[in-house]
């Protein structure tokens, strides 16, 4: 079964179930100034879902069904590995104050086998299983007993299976997923990153709404929300090892090897990862600029424009046309009438961006460095004299004015042999990309309602993730500064809801021993379950008492200090757990070096 033929199966099925199906809504968000981009399929129907339009009076129905057209921005540098995409297509069904729980689960489960035919053996489904005062969902557990084995019926708690508040209060309710077993024998279960499972369809129950101070009440309507991904669905359909085999990329990729200038190298999983940036980038570009954006240096131009760039970089040879793999993408998304109309245009605008840059590319960049330091003296890096010739050193100031300013890539620039501070660089980066955002709004991804650029472009479930990872690094850097000296000072960190990056000064690999020291100080303070308190307190007097500090020039007059009982103090703005025990069990995967006095951990967190 072809995607299309799964798209087609989709709407019809729901159609049937009374459904009025209606067009995916635009990537570029209306009337919603909270977010840049369309992430999810429930965020054209945000007014229905809060109560502030009726659906029946504006839409005719309570039951809608769409495929919608989605692009999340948070793991753009990891699109190359199997896995990871910008642009999809999420299908979704939603019920406004009409069917609830039972009825959701139903249908779901007759599309996937009935429909679809997918062997009810290889399906698994995971519950909420209750959190505080909220109850286990015995509602969800016995709808899905009439078609799965108890012991394929798996229950988690708030992180794995709860879905909300978007922000600090609202709509909130517990969720159940399904999941496909991808081996014959797993040997654990659902949930987590168990690599044995991929999740297919995510069923929201929103019944609950959370007060400032986290008080739950039921909603006088309860809500379905569902989102099932086509990529996914039809690496199962298909029964492809990745979703990159799949139907949907591949007449792109084999048309992409016919391209001289695209080029092969001597290694073939370099060559796969190149043809997948390419693939997932130029898809998600071509529906952009269909949708209205234009390439600029700030919020969705600077998302287009970074996407591009970065598939014409796999490119090897510097003279190459995307018309033929635009016109192979429009021809195998005919749903979107769009993509035809507008098929000229697009190539003309992907053209003359990548006209401009080459011109990028064939700067003289050692002329530009020279300017630089003509016009202002040179701005002194925190990692002053770097080894090689004088004149390939940047400062971190010099390095992120060639890549804001004049469009040169970090890897470009470290391609041409300059050296310069790379996790500075890419603070700056991010700092000046925050700026450039709307205001404090946190316009990247998401519902429009997370916590901030650690969370953009996350489902609730993910934010609940990224929280505790987030916490574990203020436990991290205590106990790095307990286990090796108070010299020790953050020098950057990154979170995805899969693992957390933290990058601290020390001038020597970390022993085994000082690793498992480290590594142990945390889990004594996660299984301590330590309250996590904070307060807004003047900075000076935060300074005063100990709490640790960075990036000064980014903190206003008064300033949030998170504090873990006696063990940490930091000036952070979240989010954080509320008990150390939240965070899971601690494991640091990987430690290197990143830089001279500049050491890399990298650590994921278990489910408590």
């Amino acid at each position: 079964m072809t995607a299309q033929k799964i798209r087609d199966e989709f709407t019809k099925f729901f159609v049937k179930h009374s459904h009025t199906p209606l067009p995916s809504s635009s990537l570029v968000p209306d009337n919603d100034p909270t977010v840049l981009l369309t992430t999810a399929g429930m965020q054209q129907f945000k007014p229905y879902f809060l109560g502030e339009k009726d659906p029946v009076k504006e839409l005719k129905t309570k039951r809608v069904t769409t495929i919608q057209k989605c692009f999340r921005t948070s793991d753009i540098e990891q699109v190359g590995d199997p896995s990871h995409l910008t642009f999809f297509e999420m299908l979704g069904n939603f019920s406004f104050g009409d069917y609830w729980k039972t009825e959701a689960i139903d249908l779901a489960w007759e599309f996937l086998t009935q429909k679809l035919h997918l062997p009810a053996s290889r399906l698994w489904a995971t519950v909420f299983s209750g959190h505080g005062t909220i109850p286990r969902d015995r509602v969800a557990e016995r709808a899905w007993a009439k078609h799965l084995p108890k012991s394929r019926i798996v229950a988690h708690g708030r992180s794995d299976n709860f879905w909300g508040p978007p922000g600090t209060t609202g709509s909130c309710g517990p969720s159940s997923e399904i999941h496909w077993q991808l081996v014959e024998q797993p040997q654990g279960k659902p949930g987590g990153d168990n690599p044995e499972f991929v999740e297919l369809w995510n069923l929201v129950f929103t019944e609950y709404f959370q007060d400032e101070r986290g008080r739950l009440s039921e909603l006088p309507k309860r809500n379905i929300d569902t989102g099932l991904g086509l990529e996914r669905l039809a690496m199962v359909v298909e029964q492809k090892n990745h979703v990159f085999e799949t139907d949907i990329y591949q007449p792109l990729i084999r048309q992409l090897r016919q391209l001289e200038s695209f080029g092969r190298t001597s290694q073939l999983d370099l060559d796969r990862r190149r043809e997948r940036i390419v693939a997932d980038h130029l898809r998600g570009a071509v529906f952009l600029l269909a949708d209205g954006v234009r390439f600029s240096n700030k919020d969705q131009g600077y998302i287009l424009r970074r996407i591009v760039r970065r598939a014409a970089d796999q490119f090897l040879q510097p003279e190459f046309s995307l018309d033929p793999l635009v016109t192979i993408l429009i021809i195998h998304h005919q749903r979107y009438p769009e993509l035809k109309r507008q098929a000229a245009s697009i190539q003309q605008q992907l053209a003359d961006e990548l006209e401009l840059y080459r011109r990028v590319l064939n700067l003289d960049v050692a002329s530009l460095v020279k300017k630089l330091r003509k016009s202002k003296p040179r701005a002194q890096s925190e990692v002053e004299v770097l080894a090689g010739p004088s004149h390939a050193n940047l400062s971190a100031d010099e390095a992120f004015t060639l890549y804001a300013t004049h469009g040169l890539s970090l890897d470009r620039l470290q391609r041409l042999g300059y050296i310069f501070d790379q996790p500075m660089v890419e603070r700056k980066i991010a700092a000046h990309q925050e700026i450039s955002r709307a205001g404090a709004t946190k316009k990247f991804g998401g519902h429009g309602l997370g916590h901030g650029p650690e969370t953009s472009g996350l489902s609730q479930d993910q934010i609940w993730q990224v929280t505790r990872l987030h916490t574990a690094t203020h436990l991290l850097h205590a106990a790095l500064r307990q286990a090796l000296g108070t010299q020790v000072r953050q020098n950057g960190s990154d979170i995805t809801p899969e693992r957390l990056r933290f990058d601290f000064t020390f001038d020597r690999k970390l022993t085994d021993e000082e690793k498992l020291r480290v590594e142990n100080l945390v889990n004594e303070k996660v299984k301590a379950d330590l309250p996590v308190k904070w307060e807004v307190i003047p900075y000076q007097q935060a300074i005063d008492q100990g709490a640790l500090a960075f990036f000064k020039e980014k903190y206003g007059d008064q300033v949030k200090v998170y504090t873990i009982n006696d063990f940490s103090k930091e000036l952070c703005n979240g989010p954080h757990v509320e008990h150390t025990n939240q965070v899971g069990k601690f494991k640091i995967t990987a430690e290197q070096s990143i830089g001279r006095g500049l050491r890399r951990i990298k650590a994921e967190v278990q489910s408590p």
